[in-house]
């Protein structure tokens, strides 16, 4: 099934040998999947296509996408499948993922806010997948030496500790991508966790004085003055334009 990537440069050093390849075709199929996705909704909004509906309930794909994550990890679990078919259930869990996170605003807010400002988390949930499962890919194929040969396991292990140890504080001081990224990329997590936290973290909320929480909160203000509006655009970029008004529903 997979003989297709061979001609690849690489792909039987990094991927195939290592055994990465399950790993690879869930990237893969998250991939293709966000993206076919995307331009559907997007085609659908331009042109006033109707969406799926089952007994005259709308279908978000995120339905589709929890279903298929669910039978394809339970499927592994439970058969520990052959080559062949842990591909297969390989790319049908990274599909089901980027079903699910592709709404992931709709399951945060409980409301459809697909095109509202909210919905841009989505685009935010989906990237952070797609960076963790490539990080993941990456740190675990063959790229250099072997550590555990070059390096004694207790200095590598403490190594690891230390840097998780900065990926902690990096989250609990609001820093939650770099503290996702840090976890892989040496030296991140420690650039994290030195920073001025967020001023809605807990890190903030138990340690900072008033003074130092001021601080923060303007140095929280300035980074969106600067910044926001830049990512808004990228994040529409990728998925459209989130210009429309999320009116929360107060009956609930």
């Amino acid at each position: 099934m997979a003989d297709f990537f061979h001609f690849i440069p690489g792909y039987r050093h990094y991927v195939y040998h290592p055994g990465r390849e399950p790993l690879f075709f869930l990237l893969l199929a998250f991939l293709l999947t966000f993206a076919a996705t995307r331009t559907y909704t997007r085609l659908s909004r331009l042109h006033g296509w109707r969406s799926g509906s089952v007994r005259g309930v709308h279908l978000h794909h995120l339905v589709p996408g929890i279903v298929a994550s669910l039978a394809a990890g339970t499927a592994i679990i439970a058969f520990r499948p052959g080559d062949d078919s842990m591909l297969l259930l390989s790319s049908l869990f990274g599909i089901g993922a980027a079903l699910t996170l592709d709404e992931f605003a709709l399951i945060l807010h409980l409301d459809n806010v697909y095109w509202t400002h909210e919905g841009r988390s989505s685009i935010e949930a989906t990237l952070m997948g797609f960076t963790f499962a490539a990080l993941c890919l990456l740190a675990t194929a063959p790229l250099g030496s072997d550590p555990s040969k070059d390096i004694p396991h207790w200095i590598l292990g403490a190594i690891i500790s230390i840097n998780l140890c900065f990926a902690l504080v990096a989250f609990l001081k609001g820093k939650a991508k770099l503290g996702a990224f840090g976890v892989f990329i040496p030296g991140l997590a420690i650039l994290a966790a030195a920073r001025l936290a967020k001023p809605t973290s807990p890190w903030a909320r138990r340690f900072y004085t008033d003074p130092k929480l001021d601080r923060s909160r303007a140095r929280a203000k300035l980074q969106d003055q600067r910044y926001l509006h830049v990512k808004h655009r990228l994040y529409d970029l990728i998925g459209g334009a989130h210009d429309l008004e999320h009116r929360p529903d107060r009956t609930r």
